[in-house]
């Protein structure tokens, strides 16, 4: 069962749930088979129109997204209490042409900036980032670190954990080297962040929540044409598809 969800969560998108609604319709068409033919066109185009304007797919990413708010600087630490900032991995390019603050991918820069900004306000904080290497390379935490550097970073305070691959083994991971009862923040995306927080927790740690990289955001935008399909509204919906995958997962290992 979790390796089928780990598989969905990869692969079940809106797109692919049209084409198989497109595909059954065309093998009732085939057969003859009016009514089932009319139902499954029917559920595709109403499923295209539900999941490509705005409306849902920002509602239900919106709920994900403001179950925590954004870090304000009011952790409640001792002078000489440690506490740890850990970044959650997002994705990078390992390209040697260019500074590791352009092969780290916009949403992991994000989170970067995020922790940069958290660790210049909480006192005795360092900075844990997460991120392996597929190819046995220089790993996405490593490239993570040299960006944080360049941007100033004091290497004394940033540990880097190179094995995990998801966010459930950099919670273990992280088990492994922080102290349950040390303070922990988690920077990740927003959207993110509850099922951060759930598998943070499940390890034995009390985490507080950094989110960055909204995806809905209020602005002069908010009532523009809501109602016009795009792809962009597909790729929150997908978000969401995903992250409600990886919570059923996360709720059943």
């Amino acid at each position: 069962m979790l390796s089928l969800l780990n598989n969905l969560k990869g692969q079940l998108t809106v797109l692919n749930g049209i084409m198989m609604l497109i595909i059954l319709a065309y093998i009732c068409y085939r057969y003859q088979k009016r009514n089932a033919t009319v139902f499954f066109t029917g559920i595709a185009i109403f499923t295209f129109l539900l999941c490509s304007t705005a409306y849902l797919p920002n509602y239900l990413a919106d709920k994900l997204e403001r179950k925590y708010p954004p870090y304000a600087g009011s952790f409640n630490s001792a002078d000489t209490s440690k506490v740890f900032i850990i970044v959650l991995g997002s994705g990078y390019t390992l390209d040697k042409r260019l500074p590791a603050t352009a092969q780290i991918g916009l949403g992991a820069l994000g989170r970067l900036a995020e922790g940069i900004r958290v660790h210049r306000s909480v006192k005795n904080s360092t900075l844990i980032f997460c991120g392996h290497s597929s190819l046995g390379l220089e790993t996405q935490a490593q490239v993570t670190k040299k960006a944080a550097i360049l941007l100033g970073v004091d290497p004394n305070y940033i540990v880097t954990l190179d094995n995990p691959s998801n966010t459930q083994e950099e919670a273990q991971e992280a088990g492994i080297h922080c102290s349950r009862a040390a303070q922990l923040i988690i920077v990740t995306d927003a959207i993110h962040m509850p099922r951060a927080v759930r598998l943070f927790r499940r390890q034995g740690f009390k985490p507080v929540a950094a989110p960055t990289n909204y995806k809905v955001n209020e602005g002069p935008d908010e009532y523009g044409m809501k109602w016009w399909p795009s792809l962009g509204n597909i790729g929150l919906m997908n978000y969401v598809i995903h992250e409600w995958l990886g919570n059923l997962k996360a709720s059943l290992s």
